[in-house]
Parts: C-alpha cells; structure tokens; sequence
C-alpha cells in the first residue's frame, strides 16, 4: 500500500494572523504579527513553514525579564521623572540632553551620580518587594527544558534582582536541589554582567544586541537559532532583530502595551521602524508555550516523512511554490500531482 506524506507544513495556531505593516512609534505595535481570538486548536490551519516565526532547528529561547518573566513592576514614569531631577540640578547634567535614564548618570558628578543610584536602589527594591511571576512561567520553562531548548535571561535590572526571581521560580516549581537550578535558566546577563572577568565594562544593555551575541557564544550557535521574548519594542525587539535572532517574540498582556521607557529617543526611519517590528505577537506566556510546541511538533513530523523517505517506503508528497510533486521510493522518480 502506498504512503503518502505531507512534509512542507506546519501547524500554527488559528489565531495567529500575518501582516507586514511595522509598528508606527514606540507606543504602537501597529497591525504586526499578532494574536487575535482563542487559539482552538481545533481549527488549526496550515501554514508553509517557510513562513513560520520560529528557527527550523531552535537551540533555546532568550528572556527579558521585567514584564516578561516577572510581572510589569517597575514604575518607569517615576524612574525618569526622579532622574531628570536629578540631572536638572547637577552642574553637569543640566547642559545634557535628556536620554536613557540608565545611562546618564553616568555623565553627571559624583554627587549626581550617588543620588541617581539611591533612586535606582529604591525603586528596584520596591520592584523586588512586589515581585510577581507572570502567569504561565514556570510551564513554559518547565516545557523549554522538557524540549530540550536552552533557557537564558538578558535583563537591564541586576544580577541580584534576577536571583530573587530565579528562587521565586524554584519554589513555583518544587526545585530543592541546587543541582538542578538548569532546569531553569542556563545563563544570566544583567546590567552588571561582564563578559569576561577582565573586562572594564559590563555587558551594553538592550537595544543593543551584545548580550545576545554573548549568549549564543556561550551556547555555540549562531543568533538566527535563537528566539527572543520581551515585552518591549525599543528594548527587547530591537535587540533581537539586530542580533538577526530567529524569533522576536513581543509579550502583550491583554493585548497592552506598557511604560517600558527609559527615556531614550528612537528614530522612524523605516530600516528603525522594521527594527522595532516583531514576527510574533502573544497575550500571555501559555500562548508561546502553545506556539513553540505546535511548531516543534510539526518539525517532528516533517522529520519522520524523512526518514520514510530515505527509508523507501512508498511515496512522499511535498510542495514548491507553484506546484506539488509526489516522490516514488525506492526508484526516486518524480511526477506532479
């Protein structure tokens, strides 16, 4: 009896929707990649998997943190209201331009640069106080490393303020061993990570996409394998597409956008804008694990049919653009169908 096998598609949710139009500003995802609806697997349809979202052969998926792993806590409009104060008053920074309030303290005097890290110790401590995990983590982690996948957090807070997250995820997953903290997250990199011991400097920060590089270095892979997540556009997106991640994922709760602004301008070019573009859009950390794991599936499938067909068993169907082809095995001859 003849087997015939589709190989060329892959199963994506129902409510996943493609457009090519590019956010519009740094409030505004505009009509990108998106999530619409419930997902009902029921009524998957198929999706040439050339057009999918996801790297053909992931190695592992990269997550920001404030409001991607944790819950949006982090009063942004504070931040720059406080830190403009201070660069108001200092001798240096009144002459500057306002910018990024993680980076200008930088510039100011000592005194400057003292009272902007007692207001970046207060508010992260009270970030930390109200800390939350976002919902659906500790599945989706618990599935990343069920998959095989690696796990990384790339985050502009501290290294600190990671570890308190990574014990609250220990807990929501009864991990009591400290030997199977990977289970979890392979590699940290904060604000204050070093590349090297040697180095001067830690790590730049998002959107600048040296923390990834750095990560797929320690993970032996180039960026196009990798999926990134966050939750911000100017941040989280524009680092994953600069690093040519494979998958930059934007994580909306309900559909919002929030403060994620530290202040930094942005520019609207189109090559900036298409920086800012996501290829995924999701409501909640569920309907990744949702996605992936569809995708993976699909990929399982692809490889079985061909396996089937270096096995010569029967037949195999695949497609090109424009036609479908049937491929008889063991005598390899080709005809369209």
């Amino acid at each position: 009896m003849l087997l015939h096998v589709a190989i060329i598609v892959a199963y994506l949710p129902a409510a996943l929707c493609f457009t090519s139009t590019p956010p519009s500003n740094r409030l505004s995802v505009g009509n990108t990649v998106g999530l619409t609806g419930s997902g009902d697997a029921s009524s998957t349809p198929l999706i040439n998997i050339e057009q999918t979202w996801l790297p053909p052969s992931p190695v592992g998926v990269i997550f920001d943190m404030d409001g991607t792993l944790i819950k949006h806590s982090i009063n942004f409009a504070e931040m720059r209201r406080r830190i403009y104060e201070v660069v108001d008053s200092d001798p240096i920074g009144k002459n500057l331009e306002k910018d990024c309030v993680l980076a200008m303290p930088q510039r100011l005097t000592e005194e400057g640069q003292r009272r902007c890290n007692e207001i970046f110790v207060d508010i992260e401590q009270r970030a930390i106080d109200d800390m939350e995990l976002q919902d659906g983590g500790a599945e989706l982690l618990q599935f990343l490393s069920q998959a095989g996948l690696k796990r990384a957090v790339l985050t502009r807070n501290k290294e600190r303020n990671v570890q308190h997250m990574k014990e609250m995820y220990k807990n929501e997953m009864s991990i009591n061993n400290e030997n199977d903290d990977d289970i979890i997250f392979d590699n940290i990199v904060a604000r204050n990570t070093k590349a090297s011991p040697d180095d001067d400097e830690p790590i730049k920060s998002k959107p600048h996409p040296d923390g990834i590089v750095h990560i797929c270095k320690l993970w032996n892979c180039d960026p196009n394998e990798v999926i990134f997540v966050g939750d911000s556009i100017n941040d989280d997106i524009a680092a994953a597409n600069r690093a040519g991640c494979g998958g930059a994922v934007l994580l909306q709760q309900g559909g919002c956008q929030l403060d994620t602004d530290s202040g930094y301008a942005v520019g609207d070019s189109e090559l900036e804008i298409m920086e800012r573009t996501p290829t995924l859009c999701v409501e909640s950390l569920s309907e990744l694990r949702y996605c992936i794991g569809a995708v993976l599936d699909e990929q399982d499938k692809i490889r079985a049919a061909e396996s089937k067909l270096s096995s010569g068993d029967g037949y195999v169907v695949y497609s090109t653009e424009n036609k479908k082809y049937s491929v008889q095995v063991p005598s390899i001859s080709v005809k369209s169908v």
